[in-house]
């Protein structure tokens, strides 16, 4: 029997996950709820998700709750409806240094129509800047996909040979296409430098217990995952706390929110690209290729030029060696 959008919406907000309930049967479970999820109507998803916001503020309190806002379209749906509820709600973006120059007018924007939007400048722990071309020098650069990306850079730091052949191994088992490339100067970290360590420690610094987050569970196999076990509201389980209230909904829908509501967004998404993030990020590039025929790094060329020399005259050769076309 179908639930009804009463039993769904205590769904959501109840139940969590146990670790000893991660069988099979259990993870097929919790994924044809999450499909009837998907399938509501949009009217059914925006309540849910208001109250999934409700519920951060009355368990954390409004000035102890921040939206990680990059700008791109689901960020801004999520803005969007939380204001309607809190108005002053606290937005915290990451300057990477890399980012569209449309991605930064966007913000300046909100910021001027009277957005409560917080910029960080990336530094490490000691507050020395961080930017892209040093992320990349020091740490690799974001290429293939982030899990690929990790196997590489765990072989290529670790520092007993137990280590390296076991990132040998499971390289072998998962990405063996990619073993070719496992000396390159390749990783995983970018994200973890340019906005998740400076994101985390400002809020942590303003005295901020929970982040709220655009991600939606259908993007990724690690995000769908990560709704299965935890649902959308992580509370006291895992070292952040975080409220993830689009999860359930698909980009069909942000598309449609921002129709039907006429939400402004970065005028980058009409110069035809999917997502926003950093410029030169090489995530993904492979099946962005094969999906719609250009991958970003030659969109690139054809909407921001100058960037895309910047970007070319430092790893041409890498991503020459690698394949990828730009």
């Amino acid at each position: 029997m179908k639930r009804n959008s009463l039993d769904l919406c205590s769904l959501i907000l109840k139940e969590q996950a146990t670790p000893h309930l991660y069988s099979n049967d259990w993870m097929r479970q919790r994924k044809h709820v999450l499909r009837e999820l998907q399938s509501l109507p949009l009217k059914t998803k925006i309540l849910l998700t208001r109250s999934l916001i409700k519920e951060a503020i009355e368990t954390f309190g409004c000035e102890y709750i921040y939206i990680s806002f990059s700008g791109g379209k689901d960020s801004t749906v999520l803005s969007h409806i939380v204001r309607q509820i809190y108005p002053e709600m606290l937005h915290l973006f990451a300057d990477t240094s890399c980012e569209y120059p449309e991605t930064i007018s966007f913000i300046q924007e909100m910021q001027a129509s009277g957005v409560n939007i917080e910029v960080i400048i990336p530094t490490d722990r000691q507050g020395v800047l961080w930017t892209f071309d040093r992320v990349v020098s020091e740490q690799g650069y974001p290429l293939f996909s982030k899990t690929v990306a990790n196997g590489i850079r765990t072989y290529r730091h670790a520092k007993t040979e137990i280590t390296k052949q076991n990132s040998i191994d499971y390289m072998s088992r998962r990405f063996p296409s990619y073993l070719p490339y496992l000396n390159l100067n390749i990783s995983d970290l970018c994200c973890e430098k340019l906005k998740k360590g400076p994101l985390k420690r400002a809020a942590h610094k303003a005295g901020m217990k929970c982040s709220m987050i655009g991600t939606l569970a259908e993007e990724s196999q690690t995000r769908e995952r990560d709704w299965l076990c935890n649902g959308s509201n992580i509370f006291f389980v895992k070292k952040d706390n975080q409220c993830r209230p689009l999860s359930f909904w698909t980009e069909a829908d942000i598309w449609a929110y921002i129709q039907q509501f006429n939400v402004p967004i970065a005028t980058l998404y009409s110069k035809g690209y999917e997502r926003n993030g950093c410029m030169y990020c090489g995530f993904g590039i492979k099946s962005e290729k094969r999906r719609k025929g250009i991958n970003r790094f030659e969109r690139l060329n054809q909407t921001h030029p100058q960037e895309y020399l910047h970007m070319v005259s430092r790893y041409r050769d890498l991503f020459d060696t690698c394949k990828i076309e730009y």
